[in-house]
């Protein structure tokens, strides 16, 4: 299976930060889905058979459909169907990117406003008991990225099998208003 996902990619610092977030899970809960993707929140999945004419200039509208400055900060960690995600308030940063995109198509987990964490194989006696200790503060810049990511024929244990191939990104610099 194919799947095409719009999502935003943390700066160097801030990525290596959630990636220990990613791996503190996986050691304390063996919970593989919390590592089977880089540290990415994800904005929307799109039609996998989109036409490749479609793409060029895709992620520059998308920028462009945000206002600069911007300034993402971290939350906490929060449960949306049944996947967790480190939430971040991104001051409708976010939420502008997914109207800007093209139509949304159903994917593996859902889009948030979050860095996706996995834990979708957690029994739900477990899910209170994941607490892992999230980064403070935020970020300035951050990328948008265009990824297929392919999994095997595994159904709901996607993650078992997964590959992340990056077709597409660009820095996420909004546009000054005037």
């Amino acid at each position: 299976m194919t799947h095409l996902l719009l999502a935003m990619l943390a700066p160097g610092s801030a990525e290596a930060e959630i990636g220990r977030v990613q791996q503190r899970i996986f050691a304390d809960h063996g919970l593989v889905s919390a590592i089977a993707l880089p540290p990415l929140a994800p904005v929307a999945f799109l039609p996998s058979e989109l036409p490749a004419s479609s793409l060029p200039g895709f992620l520059s509208r998308l920028n462009a459909s945000v206002a600069a400055p911007y300034r993402l900060t971290f939350r906490d960690a929060r449960w949306q169907e049944g996947w967790l995600y480190l939430a971040f308030d991104s001051g409708g940063i976010w939420e502008s990117l997914r109207a800007a995109a093209l139509p949304e198509t159903p994917g593996l987990f859902p889009a948030f406003e979050g860095f996706f964490l996995g834990c979708g194989e957690s029994e739900p006696g477990l899910r209170g008991r994941i607490s892992p200790s999230l980064p403070a503060g935020g970020f300035t810049s951050s990328s948008l990225a265009l990824l297929r990511i392919t999994t095997g024929d595994r159904g709901s244990d996607w993650w078992r099998e997964v590959s992340t191939e990056t077709l597409e990104e660009r820095p996420l610099r909004g546009r000054r208003r005037t």
